[in-house]
Formats: C-alpha cells, sequence, structure tokens
C-alpha cells in the first residue's frame, strides 16, 4: 500500500485502506463509515475525533503492527500512538475490543484487552477503530482532503460497498453534520455490472461533478452520454510475482468545450485517479513510467509532459489540446478470497501498459476519426485537395466510358445528375474512410501504403516495440 503525504493523511488512508480490504473478504454487502469530530473553534484545545467502521470480517491484530514507522515518525503531541479497537467475527460469540499504544517500547506495555460484551447469539461482523488527533490550524485542509479522497473511493462503486462521511462540529450551539452518501446519477446502473462498468459509471460522475466540487451542473448531468470512453483490462493469473493481478483503465473524453458548456475553457492537463485494492493510492513509479512512455500520438493526443505532485497524484499535460477534457483512471488489485491474499497489489508494469493501450484501442475504433494519429491527421489534411484534383481529372476525360466506370465505382449513379461537388465529396469520403482503416491497424505494412512516408521512430516508438516483444513473450 503507497502512503500519502502528511502524518494524519498517511493514518487516516491506513485505516480506511485495511476496512477496504476487510469488507472485500465478506461474502455480504458491506458497509464503511468514516466519522470525524471536530470542536467548534479550530484553537480549542480539545482533539480531532476519528472512528473508522466497517461490517467486514473480523480484524487481525498484525494489521496494525504496520503502524509502527507512521507512529515513530509522528510527533506525540499530533497522535499519542493510541488506538482503540473494536472487533467481532460473524462466527464469534463475543464483541472483543483492544486498546493498542504503538508508542510503547514494551510489547507488554503497548497492547491491552478490555473489557468483553457478549452477543446473546446476535449475527454480524465488524471492527471500528478510533483515535484521536490534534486539533491543529490545517483541520479545515484535513477535512477537504478526506472530502477528495471519499469522493475518489465513490468513482470505483465497488460492488459489496456502501460508503459514509460524516463530519460533525461539536461544542456548539450551531452544529452541523457533513454528510457524504454514495449515489449516481447513472440511471444505467445494475447491481450486476462488471468492474469495469462501474468504473466507468463512478469516473462520469467524477468528472461531470467537476471533481472534488459537490455542485453538480445541470447542463453536465444531461450530457453524459456525450462523453467518449474508452476501456481496457488486463490480468495475470499464472505468473508467480503477481499472482492474481488486475489492471482495469477507464479513458473519458469530453471531444469540444461546446459539448458541456460549464467547461467553457479546454482543460490543457489530466489528474490521473490511481486506485490500488479499491481505494485510492499515490502512483507508482513503474504505473507513471508506463503513462508518459506510450505513444500518444497514434492515438491523437500530443503529450507536452508529465509530473507526480506533493499528493502522489500523476498529471499529464497535452499540448495543442483538441478535446475539452481527458479523465483517467488506473485500478490495480488482487483476487481477494483470503485475507493474506489482500495484502497489496504487486505492481507490474506490462499489465498496466497493456489495459491503457486497450483503453486507447477501444477509443479509437468507436471514434477513428476523433482519434487519428497526428501522422493520419496529416495525411487527412491533404484529402480534400486531392479529391478536388481526381474530381477534376474524372469529369474533364472525353471517354465516356471511363468516365462511366469512373462514377460505377464511386457508387453513383449513371442516371443521376454528376456534379464535380458530387464526384468530389463520394471521392473525399472514402478517402478519409481508408485513412481511418489503415490507422487503427497495428501491422502499417501490410495494409495500404501511406502517401507520405513515415517519420523516424521516437524514443516511445521504440518503448512501444519494446512492449510488443513483451506481449509476444507473455503469450507464448
Amino acid at each position: 500500500m503507497a502512503s500519502v503525504s502528511s502524518p494524519h493523511r498517511k493514518l487516516l488512508h491506513f485505516l480506511v485502506y485495511w476496512a477496504v480490504q476487510r469488507c472485500r473478504v465478506s461474502e455480504s454487502p458491506c458497509r464503511l463509515t468514516f466519522s470525524l469530530k471536530r470542536p467548534a473553534e479550530s484553537a480549542s484545545p480539545s482533539q480531532l475525533r476519528v472512528s473508522v467502521s466497517d461490517t467486514g470480517v473480523r480484524s487481525k491484530l498484525e494489521e496494525f503492527l504496520e503502524l509502527n514507522d507512521l507512529a515513530r515518525e509522528t510527533p506525540v503531541e499530533k497522535w499519542d500512538g493510541t488506538l482503540l479497537i473494536t472487533t467481532t467475527g460473524i462466527n464469534d460469540e463475543a464483541i472483543y475490543r483492544y486498546r493498542f499504544n504503538l508508542h510503547e517500547e514494551l510489547s507488554s506495555a503497548r497492547f491491552s484487552r478490555l473489557a468483553t460484551t457478549y452477543k446473546n447469539h446476535a449475527t454480524f461482523s465488524g471492527t471500528e477503530v478510533c483515535l484521536c488527533l490534534s486539533n491543529e490550524a490545517d483541520a479545515d485542509d484535513l477535512i477537504l482532503w478526506l472530502v477528495g479522497f471519499f469522493h475518489k473511493i465513490l468513482v470505483l462503486r465497488a460492488a459489496n460497498l456502501a460508503c459514509e462521511l460524516f463530519v460533525e462540529q461539536i461544542g456548539n450551539a450551531e452544529s452541523r453534520n457533513v454528510c457524504l452518501p454514495q449515489d449516481s446519477d447513472d440511471v444505467h446502473h445494475s447491481v450486476m455490472a462488471s468492474s469495469s462498468d462501474r468504473l466507468v459509471s463512478g469516473l462520469k460522475d467524477y468528472a461531470l461533478s467537476h471533481g472534488y466540487n459537490c455542485d453538480k451542473c445541470d447542463t453536465c448531468i444531461l450530457n453524459r452520454d456525450l462523453l467518449k470512453t474508452g476501456t481496457g483490462a488486463a490480468n495475470n493469473v499464472d505468473r508467480r510475482k503477481a499472482k492474481g493481478a488486475h489492471v482495469e483503465v477507464v479513458i473519458l473524453i469530453a471531444r469540444t468545450a461546446s459539448d458541456l458548456s460549464c467547461w467553457a475553457v479546454n482543460c490543457s492537463s489530466t489528474q490521473v485517479l490511481y486506485f490500488e485494492d479499491f481505494v485510492p493510492c499515490p502512483i507508482s513509479k513503474s504505473s507513471f513510467d508506463v503513462l508518459v512512455s506510450v505513444d500518444w500520438q497514434s492515438y491523437g493526443f500530443k503529450l507536452k509532459g508529465g509530473f507526480i505532485d506533493d499528493e502522489g497524484n500523476a498529471v499529464l499535460e497535452w499540448d495543442d489540446m483538441p478535446f475539452a477534457r481527458v479523465d483517467i483512471a488506473i485500478h490495480t488489485y488482487l483476487e481477494c478470497t483470503a485475507m493474506q491474499e489482500c495484502q497489496g497489489s504487486q505492481q507490474d508494469r506490462h499489465l498496466v501498459r497493456k489495459a491503457l493501450k486497450s483503453a486507447l484501442s477501444h477509443l479509437k475504433a468507436d471514434h477513428a476519426g476523433d482519434f487519428l494519429s497526428c501522422h493520419g491527421q496529416r495525411v487527412r489534411e491533404y484529402v480534400p485537395d486531392l479529391a478536388e484534383s481526381i474530381a477534376g481529372l474524372i469529369l474533364s476525360s472525353n471517354d465516356k466510358e471511363f468516365h462511366d466506370e469512373c462514377v460505377s465505382l464511386l457508387g453513383l449513379g449513371s442516371d443521376q445528375d454528376i456534379s464535380e461537388e458530387l464526384v468530389q465529396s463520394s471521392i473525399c469520403e472514402k478517402m478519409i474512410r481508408i485513412i481511418e482503416l489503415n490507422d487503427t491497424k497495428e501491422n502499417v505494412e501490410d495494409n495500404a501504403p501511406y502517401l507520405f512516408e513515415c517519420e523516424k521512430l521516437d524514443e516511445d516508438s521504440q518503448l512501444d516495440e519494446e512492449d510488443r516483444d513483451e506481449d509476444m513473450i507473455f503469450d507464448f
């Protein structure tokens, strides 16, 4: 599991991560609830009280030992290292409570068992972890991060997981609650939908609600079907280093700014949403390298560059952006049938590259005219002039047999009033169709010859050739 920036965020990210993994193992629908209570005044000495609860399988205390390093790097005045853990399994007769102090050096002093409560034959399972954090001046920033973090969790639309975020301001007559429930504007969203379809639905909602902004534009909601979608997936169930690894990629394109009126100015950058095991995470180095090395030009994109921001998010910058907006989500996860199989996804550069190229190819196959390669776009610019010249040659010929044969090949009836504009339009349409057809094929040597010489392979193209070799070896 990757980490995030500040100690508070690392801690909360860790607790949510393991709560989600416990829910994944459960065979029943689960609920994840994050509750934060803060004092009314930011300068108040009262602490932030945090609770993370889930209805998944019973927790294992070994999970929390991973917090040792985080506890050591966090000053005592910010977090005293204490966790109050309440947990029970579906077959347990009791609810168990523990106190865990990670700042204690002696193992006998850091762990204590509290009073046990019995269920009286009730059947349920779950875990709650409670802790207190210092109420610093950045509490508002922490809450803003939490809201954005949970918005991203909802993008995945996990099949058996409902998520809730509650922020309560206490100690004031004007106390207020902020609730972030799970909902969707996609009326076609189905309980039986595949994980890829759910990711498409969630990413659409995320994009159309303007990322972190909860105020949705009515025009956007009405125009969700105008978004062009490309999906790709790759999995590996045999390789020993990444057993049961899956990667899913979704790319959303708003074709022009006029499609969605609230996006009046084209967005020249994309913050990639990256997930590991159903939790938003900073992007891995290997996945980022794949993003910036893919031959985007073959799909009509001009990548200006990319970087990883302070929060660990990948940001891609586009040059001469022909689209209003590009949204990308990458999800890597392992099959999860037992707890030991959910302890972090193995990074696989090969799978991420394969899924990303599959999503781009999907976009191109469904919307060839919009995602021509840069070379194809240059060739298409000459089509009108070339079609005009050919139409002029046909119609200027005095050979009636030649004239009629050309008209027949173009699919124009001999009884039609054949004008130069009609012949030119037919030639232009057929040439563009051929360019689009050839542009979607990988083995360009087997296609009809290009009108112009191909440019020398750049570094990105050479990387793609290496990856094709990897694909051949792996398939063999």
